[in-house]
């Protein structure tokens, strides 16, 4: 596996610019964008499929309650006929009345279901079939007393919907049925309710009502007939029989599942031919017991994001096409360019570092062969500077060799010299030599150490000591460290410029001149702060900007003072290192410096540095 990685890797190195451009053309570009295309029509068509069956499942379950307020319309019209006072008594009164009261009575009540009927459009009759076989119906369709629905019938205690309904309690729904009506059949629906006496309610019912309604009620409430003809609605009751359905040749039929609604649509060519992938959703209304089903036509709904696919991948196909022609152009004219930088490069190879590549071009690669020139240029010119700087170390190493003192005659000298003064009493003169032995040993060893902040304190101490000394005690110096910085670490000798710039420029000629000099750690922040003050005569505006400038390289003559100090830290420190001078003419400077909050072990003078300026206190 991983020989075959490095394999692969090594054919990917050894390709040409252009092999290689079009590769990450194809990886970087062309493949994710097939594969986004794949994956997104995916997800698309998938959360389209979920849409429309939400929006479907929403709208059958809309025709559910459609359903549930039409039934319970037809419902209230049963409950006015059991409800009804006039009927309650004809009915009670029909079986034990003569022949002459009993005409009566059933025209009475014949006239009263008609009023009954007229109510709600879709009824086709209703009936009320006593518990002794008599019967009174009104047939909307024939408006006859005996011509009606159930003609070929003599005892209406036989048709199903009074066996279905006699004996139940509340109003009992009949799905649909095909009834014979004369030469025809027709689908009808039915309600049926027992009717009891309010004076006999233990004698049992005195009669049936059974309502018939034209199944094209269930129809409507469907609404088929689209004008695209791509979907249809029907109705399934409990026990899985069609009740509804735009041909009623196929009512009665069993629908199952989501497979044979497909089929029975698909069979009975209720849509187009050419319409065949069809898919369904259904939902089960619990109150009425109907499982409500729409069949869709599948390619008709995904008939516009499938145009909108087609249009994504034709501009898809010429993207890629204006693509590749871009790279091919793009890649000879890179390709060209690099020639002739590679060509250079050979050229100075073989030593010739007067090449220059002419440039024609103004982009990356223009500035590329800018570079080159330039870089050429800067070679042979460094490479001159090298000899130069050579001749002038070698020259400067043996400059350094004759002028060199041992520094331990230096301290010997000194340290006799402190002697004979503490033999002659003469205290100010030995602590002057004491510090400036200190200092010595202090600034001649490892200059460019790191030392802690104590040992900082302790050498300015020192070194301004011997300046309050030589001024004759004319200014006042104070030095504050925090604990928590005690044993930070910095570069030895960067403070002592800025201590004597303070001196010498600042309040040399100042009357009750002071420096102050604080140590101390940032709050928030692993950086600790110092700050060094005087009351000094202040600086110049224009010298203020110049040192605060941190881009400004100093000059020729600006490598001591305050320039070196800022040039080492921006040497040693970087970006961690920061400084700010504020300085206003005849009150004072503040010199403001941030530094690294650094805590390596080390020590940065030896033991014989203490004993020195303990014996010379």
């Amino acid at each position: 596996m991983r020989q075959g990685i490095k394999h692969l890797r090594q054919k990917y190195m050894d390709l040409s610019f252009r092999r290689k451009l079009f590769l990450m053309f194809f990886l970087i570009c062309a493949l994710p964008i097939a594969v986004f295309q794949i994956v997104s029509m995916q997800i698309s068509i998938r959360h389209l499929n979920t849409q429309i069956d939400t929006l479907m499942t929403e709208n059958l379950h809309q025709t559910a309650e459609r359903a549930s307020l039409i039934l319970d319309a037809y419902t209230a019209v049963i409950y006015q006929i059991y409800t009804d006072d006039t009927i309650e008594k004809d009915l009670s009164a029909y079986h034990d009345a003569g022949t002459m009261e009993q005409t009566a009575l059933f025209f009475s009540m014949n006239e009263k279901i008609k009023q009954f009927a007229e109510i709600k459009s879709g009824i086709r009759c209703i009936s009320l079939i006593c518990r002794t076989g008599e019967s009174i119906t009104y047939d909307k369709q024939t408006g006859s007393v005996l011509d009606n629905i159930w003609r070929d019938y003599e005892d209406l205690r036989e048709i199903e919907p009074y066996r279905l309904t006699h004996g139940r309690q509340g109003v009992t729904l009949i799905p649909t049925r095909l009834i014979q009506d004369n030469e025809d059949k027709t689908p009808l629906f039915f309600l049926g309710k027992d009717i009891y006496s309010s004076n006999h309610m233990d004698h049992g019912a005195v009669a049936t009502v059974v309502m018939g309604i034209s199944s094209n009620v269930l129809d409507e409430i469907c609404q088929n007939g689209t004008e695209d003809n791509s979907s249809v609605s029907f109705i399934v009751d409990d026990s899985a029989t069609l009740i509804s359905f735009p041909d009623e040749y196929y009512l009665g039929s069993t629908i199952k599942d989501a497979k044979d609604a497909c089929s029975l649509v698909q069979k009975g060519r209720i849509m187009d031919k050419e319409k065949q992938n069809l898919a369904c959703s259904s939902y089960y209304d619990k109150e009425t017991g109907f499982t409500f089903y729409n069949v869709y036509d599948y390619d008709a709904m995904m008939r516009p994001i499938m145009k909108v696919q087609w249009w994504y991948r034709l501009l898809l196909l010429l993207d890629l096409i204006l693509v590749v022609l871009l790279v091919i152009l793009v890649s000879s004219s890179f390709a060209g360019f690099l020639r002739k930088i590679i060509d250079g490069i050979h050229q100075v190879e073989s030593g010739n570092f007067d090449v220059q590549i002419v440039i024609d071009r103004h982009d990356e690669f223009g500035q590329i062969g800018e570079h080159f020139n330039t870089m050429t240029k800067e070679v042979k010119t460094l490479m001159q500077e090298v000899v130069d700087i050579s001749e002038k170390k070698n020259q400067a190493q043996i400059r350094a060799l004759e002028s060199q003192i041992n520094p331990h005659f230096l301290y010997n000298t000194l340290d006799a010299i402190n002697w004979m003064a503490l033999d002659k009493e003469e205290d100010e003169i030995s602590r002057m030599i004491g510090n400036l032995g200190f200092i010595l040993r202090y600034t001649m060893n490892q200059s460019n150490a790191m030392v802690t902040v104590t040992e900082v304190e302790r050498w300015l101490q020192s070194y301004v000591a011997l300046y309050q000394l030589r001024y004759r005690h004319s200014f006042s110096f104070q030095i504050s460290v925090e604990p928590e910085v005690a044993f930070v670490r910095i570069y030895k000798l960067l403070l002592q410029p800025v201590i004597e710039n303070a001196i010498l420029h600042g309040i040399k000629e100042v009357e009750g001149g002071m420096i102050r000099v604080d140590i101390g750690k940032t709050d928030g922040a692993d950086k600790i702060y110092i700050i060094v003050e005087d009351n000094g005569c202040g600086m110049d505006e224009e010298k203020v900007e110049r040192y605060n400038d941190r881009n400004r390289k100093p000059g020729p003559d600006e490598h001591i003072g305050l320039a070196n100090v800022f040039e080492r830290i921006e040497l040693y420190y970087g970006e961690e290192g920061s400084w700010h001078i504020t300085s206003v003419k005849g009150i004072g400077t503040t010199v403001e410096i941030l530094l690294p909050y650094v805590t390596e072990e080390g020590i940065s003078y030896d033991k014989s540095d203490r004993e020195y300026e303990d014996r010379s206190h």
